[in-house]
């Protein structure tokens, strides 16, 4: 399975669509983390993380798996929200201070 990034700033303010959205792309049961969380510069992402959540105009930076392009965040990158449905043992990094929040699998 390869990495996903999906639009989802129509059901942005959501939680319950977005749990279903990111489901659905992944195949499997997800939990949203409750509060955003500010990435650091060269912040690897935990392994438990299968998705993220990314505000493209929150915090000046970017997230990258290395297999689909960067997701670009800023307050010059526009409004949004995208997922990003992370391959299995797939490490993601940030750069800068991206807003996101985590998709985690359900226990």
């Amino acid at each position: 399975m390869l990495d996903e990034v999906t639009s989802v700033s129509d059901i942005a303010d959501d939680d319950q669509k977005l749990g279903e959205k990111a489901s659905t792309s992944y195949g499997e049961d997800f939990i949203l983390d409750p509060r955003e969380t500010t990435g650091t510069d060269f912040e690897s992402v935990d392994s438990a993380v299968c998705a993220i959540l990314v505000k493209k105009d929150g915090g000046a930076g970017a997230v990258t798996s290395g297999t689909f392009e960067n997701v670009v965040t800023g307050p010059k990158q526009g409004t949004g929200h995208v997922i990003i449905v992370l391959k299995s043992g797939k490490n993601c990094m940030f750069y800068g201070t991206p807003s996101v929040r985590y998709f985690r699998r359900r226990r």
